[in-house]
């Protein structure tokens, strides 16, 4: 007769071979993300995507990265199940697309700050961009929502013009996602100050397509492990540290 320790062993040892055989006859999951350099890049050394190749790796579950910047577009591809899902996406997309299930488990943390052309002027809070000529990527809706009555607003089409604007001090405090902001100024050859606390932390997380949904447990609980044994803080630092003044 077998044990109840006999069976709890067979009763584990055969979900996991169902979920290695389901794994096994599923496609690639195919992600796509909005975000471009450092995040991204056409060498595949960005943060996300280092990162995806580590948790593909570390799950044996293939998957892929892409970018698509057309938001509405590619959240509506991922729903329709054509995507398998998304990478790098605020909290709520469930609410207004029922078919994406977020992994729970953030994996990162968007800081959205000031920059300057020097330490002064400190920015510390939201408030403290009043008295300033002031710039951000028109439809940044974090910096529509928070920004006060400032002294004069400019909005840019992209990254690069918003620098520029530093450069060519045309505005005092530009508003950007850190290491965006640090990497195109590093393009420019330009030396910006980033002001310290950043105004907002922004979670981002995975989504996949629901019929994926079993698979979102195990993702999450990966992604706490990679945290807690200091592999996501590695690959920061390979995607980031050049980026940094004097990196």
């Amino acid at each position: 007769m077998m044990t109840a320790a006999k069976r709890l062993i067979a009763a584990l040892l055969a979900v996991v071979v169902l979920s290695s055989s389901v794994w096994a006859a599923d496609a690639p999951l195919n992600l796509t993300t909005g975000m471009r350099e450092p995040w991204t890049t056409p060498e595949q050394d960005g943060f996300t995507d280092l990162l995806i190749a580590a948790l593909s790796k570390r799950l044996g579950l293939p998957m892929t990265l892409s970018v698509n910047p057309a938001a509405a577009r590619a959240i509506s591809l991922a729903n329709d199940g054509i995507d398998d899902g998304l990478a790098a996406r605020v909290a709520g997309l469930e609410k207004d697309y029922p078919n994406l299930v977020r992994v729970p488990e953030p994996i990162f943390v968007n800081d959205f700050v000031a920059c300057t052309n020097a330490p002064q002027p400190s920015i510390k809070t939201w408030a403290d961009l009043s008295p300033h000529s002031v710039a951000h990527i028109i439809g940044w809706q974090i910096f529509e929502r928070s920004l006060p009555a400032s002294r004069e607003l400019t909005t840019t089409r992209d990254s690069r013009q918003l620098v520029q604007l530093l450069q060519n001090q045309r505005a005092d405090v530009i508003l950007h996602e850190r290491w965006q902001a640090l990497w195109q100024a590093r393009q420019l050859g330009h030396a910006i100050t980033v002001q310290e606390p950043p105004l907002a932390q922004v979670p981002m997380y995975l989504y996949l397509h629901k019929k994926h949904a079993a698979l979102i447990p195990t993702i999450s609980a990966e992604l706490m492990a990679m945290k807690a044994d200091g592999t996501h803080k590695r690959l920061q630092g390979t995607a980031f540290s050049h980026i940094l003044p004097g990196g």
